[in-house]
């Protein structure tokens, strides 16, 4: 647990990709808030933490229409269509 509560969050490749392990969050409005995180603690159940590492993309039929819902299959986090990104 201590290796993967080392990894980064995120990062930004060639100024010009956000890449995250997850996906975003309603809570990200500038990236530099992604550098605020104390990333060196287990993962909370909520929060742009959170949700960097466990929102989901929807799926194809919903992208369209969705901002962001609940994530039922994983119990936090988000699922969030095409207009967040």
């Amino acid at each position: 647990m201590e290796s993967f509560d080392a990894m980064p969050l995120a990062c930004i490749i060639n100024d010009k990709y956000l890449a995250v392990h997850g996906g975003i969050s309603p809570e990200l409005k500038k990236l530099d808030m992604i550098q605020k995180i104390k990333r060196f603690k287990e993962t909370p159940l909520d929060g742009l933490f959170c949700d960097l590492l466990w929102s989901d993309p929807c799926d194809d039929e919903q992208a369209a229409t969705v901002d962001y819902v609940d994530n039922e299959e994983r119990e936090c986090s988000f699922v969030f269509g095409k207009k967040p990104c």
